[in-house]
């Protein structure tokens, strides 16, 4: 298929986000096609101002990502760390951490909330580039988030599906608010960690 810069995203329901996708080969990624693709799944990310967005939710079912934070996106994570635009195909998490953390997660698919949900802190992943190169990364703190929300993606999940308990699952202006939410709702870490920050504890 041929994927437009002007694709909508794929909103929670449809069924394509919740299929595995299938590996994409080697002599696929140097395709004009496949690179075409990319560029497009860039574009739709950055006009989404989307820090993160896999193929599937442009409606392009393959098992690739773009992430990256511009400054139009740092505005929806004023406190997340700078993280250069990349793309990753193929991408697998080879280690994991057995500590853990917490966040804000949001999500262009689910729009309108939020969830505070909890990931390995740290992780190592690997895969390929848009040359067909193969790339790996040592990731931690919000970058390792990031990476794990959209290889979720690519299996299937939303992060609706990883949060553990009904009163972490927020509407998104709420989060404007929390100085004035409950005192130690819906959780004390949970109550004082701002949009783009970890939390080590939950």
């Amino acid at each position: 298929m041929k994927l437009s810069p002007e694709a909508d995203v794929l909103i929670m329901g449809h069924p394509l986000l919740f299929q595995e996708q299938s590996q994409v080969t080697l002599d696929e990624i140097t395709t004009r096609k496949f690179q075409d693709n990319l560029d497009a799944l860039r574009q739709v990310q950055i006009r989404s101002n989307g820090i993160g967005i896999a193929a599937p939710q442009a409606e392009w079912p393959v098992r690739a990502i773009s992430v990256g934070i511009s400054d139009e996106s740092r505005a929806r994570y004023p406190d997340a760390e700078y993280i250069p635009f990349n793309f990753w195909i193929n991408p697998q998490i080879i280690e994991s951490s057995s500590d853990t953390c917490w966040t804000w997660e949001a999500c262009l698919s689910v729009p309108g909330m939020r969830g505070w949900v909890e990931r390995p802190a740290s992780i190592t992943v690997a895969g390929y580039d848009r040359h067909g190169e193969r790339q790996e990364a040592e990731l931690t703190n919000f970058h390792a988030r990031l990476m794990q929300h959209e290889l979720d993606h690519l299996n299937g999940i939303l992060y609706p599906m990883r949060v553990d308990d009904k009163t972490m699952l927020i509407p998104n202006d709420a989060i404007c608010h929390q100085d004035d939410w409950a005192e130690d709702w819906p959780t004390p870490n949970a109550k004082i960690t701002p949009i783009g920050a970890i939390s080590r504890e939950r």
